[in-house]
Protein backbone atom coordinates (compact mmCIF):
# COMPACT_ATOMS: atom_id res chain seq x y z
CA UNK A 1 0.00 0.00 0.00
CA UNK A 2 1.23 3.35 -0.44
CA UNK A 3 2.34 5.90 2.41
CA UNK A 4 1.55 9.48 2.12
CA UNK A 5 2.06 12.06 5.04
CA UNK A 6 2.40 15.39 6.01
CA UNK A 7 5.24 16.15 8.19
CA UNK A 8 5.48 18.92 11.01
CA UNK A 9 8.02 19.48 13.63
CA UNK A 10 5.91 18.30 16.45
CA UNK A 11 7.70 15.46 19.15
CA UNK A 12 5.99 12.13 18.46
CA UNK A 13 3.75 12.04 21.62
CA UNK A 14 0.08 11.88 22.43
CA UNK A 15 -2.58 11.14 19.82
CA UNK A 16 -3.76 14.51 18.51
CA UNK A 17 -0.89 15.46 15.64
CA UNK A 18 -3.11 18.38 14.32
CA UNK A 19 -3.80 19.92 17.28
CA UNK A 20 -1.99 23.24 16.76
CA UNK A 21 -4.15 23.57 13.50
CA UNK A 22 -7.03 25.33 15.40
CA UNK A 23 -9.74 26.84 12.83
CA UNK A 24 -8.30 25.15 10.49
CA UNK A 25 -8.45 21.74 11.43
CA UNK A 26 -11.77 20.18 9.85
CA UNK A 27 -9.78 21.49 6.44
CA UNK A 28 -6.92 19.55 7.29
CA UNK A 29 -9.30 16.05 7.97
CA UNK A 30 -11.21 16.66 5.18
CA UNK A 31 -7.81 16.86 3.34
CA UNK A 32 -6.58 13.42 5.08
CA UNK A 33 -10.19 11.84 4.19
CA UNK A 34 -9.10 12.58 0.66
CA UNK A 35 -6.47 10.97 0.21
CA UNK A 36 -7.81 7.39 2.49
CA UNK A 37 -10.51 7.57 -1.11
CA UNK A 38 -7.37 6.94 -3.35
CA UNK A 39 -6.71 3.83 -1.18
CA UNK A 40 -3.34 5.98 0.70
CA UNK A 41 -1.99 4.82 3.90
CA UNK A 42 -2.40 8.51 5.38
CA UNK A 43 0.23 9.85 7.83
CA UNK A 44 1.30 12.52 10.16
CA UNK A 45 4.60 12.48 10.73
CA UNK A 46 7.11 14.83 12.13
CA UNK A 47 10.64 15.36 11.05
CA UNK A 48 12.22 15.11 14.68
CA UNK A 49 11.79 10.94 13.63
CA UNK A 50 13.00 10.82 10.26
CA UNK A 51 16.15 8.25 9.30
CA UNK A 52 16.93 8.22 6.52
CA UNK A 53 15.85 6.90 2.51
CA UNK A 54 12.64 7.98 3.23
CA UNK A 55 12.00 6.11 6.32
CA UNK A 56 10.35 7.33 9.77
CA UNK A 57 11.41 6.10 12.97
CA UNK A 58 7.40 6.47 14.03
CA UNK A 59 4.27 8.75 13.20
CA UNK A 60 0.19 9.02 13.50
CA UNK A 61 -1.56 7.11 10.97
CA UNK A 62 -4.97 8.35 10.16
CA UNK A 63 -7.57 6.10 10.88
CA UNK A 64 -10.62 8.08 9.73
CA UNK A 65 -13.30 9.81 11.55
CA UNK A 66 -11.09 12.44 13.07
CA UNK A 67 -8.97 9.27 14.79
CA UNK A 68 -5.61 8.83 14.92
CA UNK A 69 -3.29 6.22 16.06
CA UNK A 70 0.50 6.44 16.84
CA UNK A 71 2.89 3.70 15.58
CA UNK A 72 6.45 3.50 17.00
CA UNK A 73 7.54 1.50 14.23
CA UNK A 74 9.50 2.60 11.12
CA UNK A 75 7.70 3.59 8.27
CA UNK A 76 8.74 4.06 4.68
CA UNK A 77 7.12 6.68 3.06
CA UNK A 78 6.17 7.16 -0.56
CA UNK A 79 5.58 10.83 -0.58
CA UNK A 80 5.67 13.38 1.80
CA UNK A 81 4.28 16.99 1.99
CA UNK A 82 6.61 19.17 4.12
CA UNK A 83 4.33 21.47 6.48
CA UNK A 84 7.81 22.00 8.56
CA UNK A 85 9.14 25.52 8.68
CA UNK A 86 12.69 26.54 7.93
CA UNK A 87 15.39 24.17 5.77
CA UNK A 88 16.13 21.85 8.34
CA UNK A 89 14.02 19.13 6.39
CA UNK A 90 13.82 17.88 3.60
CA UNK A 91 17.45 16.67 3.02
CA UNK A 92 19.00 16.32 0.02
CA UNK A 93 18.42 13.09 -0.91
CA UNK A 94 17.00 11.35 -3.63
CA UNK A 95 15.31 8.35 -1.74
CA UNK A 96 13.35 10.44 -0.21
CA UNK A 97 10.30 11.99 -2.37
CA UNK A 98 8.84 15.16 -0.97
CA UNK A 99 5.84 16.86 -2.99
CA UNK A 100 8.36 20.61 -2.67
CA UNK A 101 11.88 19.20 -3.10
CA UNK A 102 14.61 20.97 -0.84
CA UNK A 103 15.63 23.16 -3.65
CA UNK A 104 12.44 24.69 -3.97
CA UNK A 105 12.28 24.90 -0.37
CA UNK A 106 15.83 26.80 -0.19
CA UNK A 107 14.33 29.28 -2.36
CA UNK A 108 11.31 30.30 -0.70
CA UNK A 109 13.58 30.33 2.27
CA UNK A 110 15.89 32.81 0.93
CA UNK A 111 14.78 36.16 -0.05
CA UNK A 112 17.92 36.94 -1.60
CA UNK A 113 17.89 33.48 -3.37
CA UNK A 114 14.03 34.59 -4.73
CA UNK A 115 15.50 38.02 -6.26
CA UNK A 116 18.32 36.22 -8.17
CA UNK A 117 15.20 34.16 -9.53
CA UNK A 118 12.83 36.67 -10.48
CA UNK A 119 14.29 39.94 -10.15
CA UNK A 120 12.30 41.22 -13.07
CA UNK A 121 9.18 41.12 -10.94
CA UNK A 122 10.30 42.26 -7.53
CA UNK A 123 11.34 45.58 -6.33
CA UNK A 124 14.38 46.58 -6.74
CA UNK A 125 16.59 44.56 -4.16
CA UNK A 126 20.53 44.88 -2.63
CA UNK A 127 22.42 42.51 -0.61
CA UNK A 128 23.44 43.57 3.07
CA UNK A 129 24.24 41.19 4.94
CA UNK A 130 25.18 41.82 8.13
CA UNK A 131 22.75 44.31 9.47
CA UNK A 132 25.89 46.09 10.22
CA UNK A 133 26.54 47.10 6.65
CA UNK A 134 23.11 48.89 6.47
CA UNK A 135 24.00 52.32 6.18
CA UNK A 136 26.40 51.94 3.34
CA UNK A 137 23.52 50.03 1.53
CA UNK A 138 20.76 52.76 1.97
CA UNK A 139 22.98 55.53 -0.15
CA UNK A 140 22.13 53.20 -3.49
CA UNK A 141 18.26 52.87 -2.49
CA UNK A 142 16.50 55.79 -4.71
CA UNK A 143 13.16 55.85 -2.59
CA UNK A 144 12.65 57.75 0.50
CA UNK A 145 11.00 54.86 2.28
CA UNK A 146 13.08 51.53 2.38
CA UNK A 147 12.27 47.76 3.35
CA UNK A 148 14.78 45.79 5.66
CA UNK A 149 14.24 42.19 6.51
CA UNK A 150 15.56 38.77 7.05
CA UNK A 151 16.53 36.24 4.38
CA UNK A 152 15.10 34.01 5.85
CA UNK A 153 12.71 35.72 8.24
CA UNK A 154 8.94 34.71 8.91
CA UNK A 155 5.03 35.88 9.90
CA UNK A 156 6.38 39.32 9.18
CA UNK A 157 8.97 39.20 12.06
CA UNK A 158 12.07 41.50 11.91
CA UNK A 159 10.93 43.64 9.38
CA UNK A 160 11.87 47.33 8.75
CA UNK A 161 9.29 49.03 6.61
CA UNK A 162 9.82 53.01 6.66
CA UNK A 163 11.69 56.05 5.86
CA UNK A 164 15.76 55.58 5.33
CA UNK A 165 16.81 57.22 8.29
CA UNK A 166 14.67 54.52 10.90
CA UNK A 167 15.95 51.84 9.27
CA UNK A 168 19.41 52.82 10.85
CA UNK A 169 17.81 53.04 14.37
CA UNK A 170 15.71 50.18 14.41
CA UNK A 171 15.68 47.41 16.73
CA UNK A 172 16.33 44.41 14.27
CA UNK A 173 16.48 40.39 15.88
CA UNK A 174 19.39 39.29 16.85
CA UNK A 175 18.49 35.70 16.21
CA UNK A 176 18.49 36.34 11.80
CA UNK A 177 21.85 37.46 10.84
CA UNK A 178 21.59 38.48 6.86
CA UNK A 179 19.22 40.78 5.17
CA UNK A 180 18.06 42.37 2.39
CA UNK A 181 17.02 45.75 1.45
CA UNK A 182 14.49 46.79 -1.21
CA UNK A 183 12.93 49.80 -2.52
CA UNK A 184 9.68 50.83 -1.22
CA UNK A 185 6.46 50.13 -3.28
CA UNK A 186 3.66 52.13 -1.88
CA UNK A 187 0.56 50.42 -2.62
CA UNK A 188 -2.11 52.97 -0.83
CA UNK A 189 -3.05 53.34 -4.29
CA UNK A 190 -4.80 50.26 -4.14
CA UNK A 191 -6.24 47.32 -6.77
CA UNK A 192 -9.08 47.97 -8.13
CA UNK A 193 -11.45 46.51 -7.92
CA UNK A 194 -10.11 44.46 -5.34
CA UNK A 195 -9.19 47.28 -2.57
CA UNK A 196 -8.69 50.96 -2.76
CA UNK A 197 -5.62 51.15 0.04
CA UNK A 198 -2.22 49.13 1.10
CA UNK A 199 -2.52 45.75 0.15
CA UNK A 200 -1.20 42.36 -0.75
CA UNK A 201 -2.81 39.78 -2.82
CA UNK A 202 -1.42 36.19 -2.32
CA UNK A 203 -2.08 33.80 -5.11
CA UNK A 204 -2.19 30.21 -4.35
CA UNK A 205 -0.38 27.55 -7.93
CA UNK A 206 -0.53 24.01 -7.37
CA UNK A 207 0.00 21.88 -10.93
CA UNK A 208 0.78 25.09 -12.85
CA UNK A 209 -2.58 26.81 -12.12
CA UNK A 210 -4.21 29.13 -9.58
CA UNK A 211 -6.25 27.61 -6.97
CA UNK A 212 -7.24 29.80 -4.66
CA UNK A 213 -6.31 34.04 -3.78
CA UNK A 214 -7.26 36.31 -1.49
CA UNK A 215 -6.34 39.61 -0.63
CA UNK A 216 -4.93 40.67 2.55
CA UNK A 217 -5.50 45.06 4.20
CA UNK A 218 -2.95 46.00 6.95
CA UNK A 219 -4.59 47.59 10.09
CA UNK A 220 -4.74 51.33 9.45
CA UNK A 221 -1.19 52.81 10.23
CA UNK A 222 0.50 49.67 9.46
CA UNK A 223 2.53 48.66 6.02
CA UNK A 224 2.19 44.69 7.31
CA UNK A 225 -0.74 43.28 6.06
CA UNK A 226 -0.04 39.69 7.00
CA UNK A 227 -2.36 37.86 9.75
CA UNK A 228 0.49 38.00 12.55
CA UNK A 229 0.68 41.55 12.06
CA UNK A 230 -3.29 42.19 12.31
CA UNK A 231 -3.83 42.08 8.13
CA UNK A 232 -7.46 41.16 7.39
CA UNK A 233 -8.03 38.29 4.83
CA UNK A 234 -10.73 37.98 2.31
CA UNK A 235 -10.98 35.39 -0.46
CA UNK A 236 -11.14 36.77 -4.12
CA UNK A 237 -12.20 35.62 -7.51
CA UNK A 238 -9.07 34.87 -9.55
CA UNK A 239 -10.57 35.28 -12.71
CA UNK A 240 -13.21 38.17 -12.39
CA UNK A 241 -10.68 40.24 -10.15
CA UNK A 242 -7.66 40.22 -10.18
CA UNK A 243 -5.60 42.27 -13.24
CA UNK A 244 -4.13 40.95 -16.14
CA UNK A 245 -0.89 42.27 -15.41
CA UNK A 246 -0.56 39.87 -12.44
CA UNK A 247 -1.95 37.35 -14.02
CA UNK A 248 0.60 37.50 -16.39
CA UNK A 249 3.28 36.84 -14.65
CA UNK A 250 1.81 34.64 -12.67
CA UNK A 251 1.71 32.44 -15.83
CA UNK A 252 5.15 32.94 -16.86
CA UNK A 253 6.40 32.22 -12.96
CA UNK A 254 4.23 28.86 -12.90
CA UNK A 255 5.21 27.68 -16.14
CA UNK A 256 8.95 28.09 -14.98
CA UNK A 257 8.78 26.51 -11.53
CA UNK A 258 6.78 23.64 -12.69
CA UNK A 259 9.72 22.42 -15.11
CA UNK A 260 12.31 23.66 -12.82
CA UNK A 261 10.91 22.50 -9.72
CA UNK A 262 9.28 19.28 -9.99
CA UNK A 263 5.57 21.01 -9.82
CA UNK A 264 5.56 22.63 -6.84
CA UNK A 265 2.71 23.73 -4.57
CA UNK A 266 3.79 27.48 -3.27
CA UNK A 267 1.63 31.65 -3.24
CA UNK A 268 3.12 34.44 -4.50
CA UNK A 269 2.64 37.36 -2.97
CA UNK A 270 1.84 40.41 -5.17
CA UNK A 271 1.35 44.22 -4.53
CA UNK A 272 0.48 47.17 -7.07
CA UNK A 273 2.17 50.79 -7.13
CA UNK A 274 0.26 54.24 -7.70
CA UNK A 275 0.93 53.99 -11.51
CA UNK A 276 -0.22 50.72 -11.52
CA UNK A 277 2.40 48.00 -12.30
CA UNK A 278 2.69 44.67 -9.97
CA UNK A 279 5.22 43.47 -8.05
CA UNK A 280 6.15 40.20 -6.31
CA UNK A 281 6.70 40.53 -2.51
CA UNK A 282 7.09 37.31 -2.00
CA UNK A 283 7.42 33.40 -2.63
CA UNK A 284 6.17 31.14 -0.04
CA UNK A 285 6.52 27.05 0.00
CA UNK A 286 4.61 26.99 3.65
CA UNK A 287 0.53 27.67 2.32
CA UNK A 288 -1.69 28.51 5.07
CA UNK A 289 -4.68 26.04 4.29
CA UNK A 290 -8.14 28.05 3.13
CA UNK A 291 -10.63 28.39 6.84
CA UNK A 292 -13.11 26.37 6.83
CA UNK A 293 -16.08 27.99 3.97
CA UNK A 294 -14.41 29.49 1.27
CA UNK A 295 -15.00 29.02 -1.89
CA UNK A 296 -11.95 27.69 -3.46
CA UNK A 297 -10.88 25.62 -0.13
CA UNK A 298 -12.41 22.41 -1.91
CA UNK A 299 -10.58 23.23 -5.16
CA UNK A 300 -7.66 23.54 -3.53
CA UNK A 301 -7.39 20.48 -1.88
CA UNK A 302 -8.52 17.88 -4.82
CA UNK A 303 -5.47 20.13 -6.79
CA UNK A 304 -2.78 19.04 -3.68
CA UNK A 305 -4.32 15.61 -3.89
CA UNK A 306 -3.75 15.31 -8.19
CA UNK A 307 -0.42 17.20 -6.96
CA UNK A 308 0.09 13.81 -5.17
CA UNK A 309 -0.77 11.59 -7.50
CA UNK A 310 1.16 12.92 -10.08
CA UNK A 311 4.18 11.88 -8.13
CA UNK A 312 3.28 8.93 -7.07
CA UNK A 313 2.71 7.46 -10.97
Amino acid sequence: MINVGLCFSKPLEGTTPLSHIETKYPVYIKFLDLMMKKGWRVWVLTRKTYLEKGVFDGGWEYLGNSQFQIVNSRIKMDLVYDKSGGTKFPPDEKLLRVANNRKFKVLCWDKWLEYQEIDKYMPKTYWVGEIANLGRILSQIKTDFVVVKPINGLKGKGIYIGPKEGALTFDYLKKYKQYITQEFVDTSGGLPPITSGRHDVRVVVINKKVVWAHVRVPPKGSYKANAAGGGVLREIDYEKEVPDSIKKIVEAVSADFYEKYDNPIYSLDFGMDKSGKPFIFEINDQIGFPRPGMKNGDIFLKELVANFESKLS
